[in-house]
């Protein structure tokens, strides 16, 4: 049986073009709890159902113009989200299988009882609602086992203990972090620790949209909005209602569009593209970054008053280099969900540990996972050795010879190494000049500096900041 209390949340649009009636039934259905619409013939009702967003639709079959099953053929040629019961005086078995045969929910025959009536409004609220909750679920592209946040580091033991303590104070959370850090499941942990556990959970990259589809995307459209609209969609916001919309990368998002998306962050309504209507939402947005908004702020790449509007709880993610102590859990995190549940007897070699925890980890978690799955596909024993590694042990390397062997019989990081070095001498330490010569930017040179075991070197040598 469906939960009545959840059943008297649904949007019910009334289409009738008996007056009396139709004010009928808007009254007894509000008194019960329903949030109600009315429309006085086909025509109207089709215009607010391409407009709004409804749980479910009550249509009356005989109707001067545009007649009932016409309308229901057109309603659901554009979305088969809201459930249609249709209701009519006149009542057909005929009509009733036509009616069916266009998608309709139930057929009813006037007189309705209300509570009757309300009973089926219910039933299809409920189907409205796991339909809805399956479309969140298939966006939801990661297993279930991707959202679990593995590491035992104080400074990630931090972030858990401030995600608990924000997760239920429903204030939308302004998450910061490297790319690759694991945003997304910070973002989830929040919604996980909130009210809204239970519904939609939905997330946009905002990278991904540019000027012409991010309207659309976020706020939906109408039919004719735009030429190729064929019919009308509902946008992120209206399938994230009542649960958690993350958006990452929100630094991306074009400034007309953060003119819109700060309307709905101080009202909490939108319309969509081609709409005159306004809709109502009920979402907690976790915003992620991996600028720092303040400074795209002062450039003018980034709205000032969004910005203070949507750092009400920041959360500051901090790099995997950060968290050493998380290397080897999260690796063997990876090789367990690589090789599947019947091989958890993978190990990593000391070497290969080492070496892990000694790299810099630019790509962050996202390059550990890689680095990971690229070494279990070349395996040949159930272990991971440093020869698997894409990047050298770190300093641990031979003495320098008195008689250098030719550069072709030499490793590459060997001559990369004393590349770098030489062109570190010619410049006197100083890292910007060295990172143009090189034709790298300053953070890969930082990265190779800590791998080569050059950064240690740097403070002897003059003009080295």
């Amino acid at each position: 049986m469906p939960d009545i209390a959840r059943g008297k949340e649904a949007k019910v649009l009334v289409v009738e073009d008996d007056r009396a009636l139709r004010e009928l039934l808007q009254m007894e259905l509000s008194r019960s709890g329903y949030k109600v619409e009315v429309a006085m013939d086909g025509g109207d009702g089709l215009r607010k159902y391409r407009e709004e967003n409804f749980s479910v639709v009550l249509l009356d079959v005989k109707m001067p113009g545009m007649d009932g099953i016409e309308v229901l053929r057109q309603m659901r040629s554009e979305s088969i989200i809201p459930e249609v019961i249709m209701f009519t005086g006149h009542g057909s078995i005929e009509t009733a299988v036509e009616c069916i045969k266009h998608g309709a929910y139930d057929y009813l025959t006037k007189p309705v009882k209300l509570d009757e009536l309300e009973m089926v409004i219910d039933k299809a609220y409920e189907k409205n609602r796991l339909r809805l909750e399956n479309i969140s679920l298939r966006m939801e592209v990661s297993k279930f086992e991707s959202h679990r946040i593995v590491g035992k580091s104080p400074a990630l033991m931090k972030v858990m203990e401030v995600v608990k303590r924000w997760g239920p104070a429903d204030e939308h959370v302004l998450i910061y972090g490297e790319s690759g850090t694991g945003k997304e499941l910070v973002s989830r942990a929040v919604h996980d620790a909130s009210p809204r556990v239970n519904k939609p959970f939905v997330t946009v990259n905002c990278g991904r949209l540019n000027i012409n589809t991010a309207e659309s995307e976020l706020f939906g459209h109408t039919q004719g909005a735009f030429t190729g609209a064929t019919k009308g969609r509902a946008g992120l916001f209206e399938l994230a209602d009542t649960g958690t919309l993350f958006m990452d990368e929100v630094s991306e998002t074009p400034l007309d569009v953060q003119v819109k998306l700060l309307r709905v962050l101080e009202t909490g309504t939108f319309r969509r593209m081609g709409g005159n209507h306004d809709i109502s939402v009920d979402v907690r947005f976790v915003f992620a970054s991996n600028k720092n908004l303040e400074l795209c702020a002062e450039k003018g790449e980034f709205r000032e008053d969004l910005f203070h509007r949507i750092n009400l709880l920041p959360i500051n993610l901090p790099p995997l280099r950060e968290r050493q102590e998380d290397i080897i859990p999260l690796a063997y995190f990876f090789m367990k969900s690589v090789n599947g549940r019947g091989q958890e007897n993978w190990e990593i070699t000391e070497e290969a540990m080492a070496a892990l925890v000694a790299y810099s980890w630019p790509g962050n978690v996202r390059e550990l996972r890689n680095v990971i799955r690229r070494a279990c596909i070349l395996a040949t024993d159930a272990q991971i050795t440093s020869e698997l590694l894409p990047f050298a042990p770190p300093k641990v390397f031979p003495q320098r010879q008195s008689a250098p062997a030719a550069p072709s019989q030499l490793p590459l990081w060997v001559i990369e190494r004393d590349h770098i070095e030489k062109v570190l001498e010619q410049v006197e330490g100083n890292k910007s000049r060295a990172a143009k010569i090189l034709e790298i930017d300053r953070k890969t040179l930082y990265t190779k500096l800590e791998r080569y075991g050059l950064d240690a070197q740097l403070p002897a040598v003059k003009g080295a900041s």
